[in-house]
């Protein structure tokens, strides 16, 4: 069984009122000047709070982490999950537990530079007050409902565990994909966790598997997995797909 301590940090996501465009974010609650208040630090961010004033900014905790560690690959989900720094919903310009700015490099990086300003200097963003699609809730309905175990424990449904242990669902579903929490278990894995088994080459070393190369670098499977299927990551090749 896995022993929680206090909670180290926390994501966060920080939402600009008037136009709907939101930050990505990971802050301790050890931070010297005030947590409580901090709404991020990303360089457009900055700017859009200076011109539409900090009174038009909320900040939403997303999930606790527990240790530095967790902390990052939690980070490290989040702005993979949601893509940030390709979509233009988000003031988020690099991620940085994989590797650090990766905008500066990025092929596309004047198309996405200029879609920005374009945002930051109009009144709305098109997807601000969208109701979201049957096809939407119905998959994360579906993707909730499947059966796991937690510290022995059988749940009917990531929503059943997270009602009874009064944890979030993105943060049970972060640990289910994490190797640092052995105890969080699928009983029916999904698919995509199966490639973790397949041949990988990094660079001119070949691993047996991705778990193995993942261990290797010491991050996790996810990070290694992203990598595989990023253009950012030319020199990630799973073996038998590419």
């Amino acid at each position: 069984m896995i022993v929680i301590s206090k909670e180290f940090g926390f994501i966060y996501v920080t939402t600009n009122k008037i136009n709907g465009k939101k930050y990505i974010g990971k802050c301790i609650y050890g931070r010297v000047n005030n947590w409580e208040n901090y709404l991020g630090s990303g360089v457009y961010l900055k700017r859009a709070i200076k011109k539409y004033g900090k009174e038009n900014f909320e900040r939403k905790i997303i999930c606790n982490a527990y240790s530095e560690e967790e902390l990052n690959e939690l980070e490290e989900y989040y702005l993979n999950y949601f893509d940030v720094v390709n979509s233009t919903e988000y003031y988020n310009i690099k991620i940085t537990s994989i590797g650090g700015d990766i905008f500066t490099f990025h092929p596309n990086k004047e198309a996405i530079r200029k879609q920005r300003v374009k945002q930051m200097t109009g009144e709305g963003n098109h997807q601000f007050g969208k109701p979201k699609t049957n096809k939407m809730i119905e998959s994360v309905k579906k993707a909730n409902s499947k059966h796991i175990i937690i510290d022995d424990v059988h749940y009917e449904s990531v929503t059943s565990a997270s009602d009874q242990l009064k944890i979030g669902i993105s943060t049970i579903n972060y640990r289910l994909n994490s190797d640092n929490f052995p105890a969080y278990k699928r009983v029916m894995p999904k698919k995509e966790l199966k490639i973790n088994g397949y041949p990988c080459k990094v660079g001119n070393q070949v691993f047996d598997s991705i778990t193995e190369a993942a261990k290797h670098y010491g991050i996790s499977t996810h990070a290694m997995r992203y990598r595989m299927n990023s253009q950012n990551f030319p020199d990630h090749i799973l073996l038998n797909q590419k």
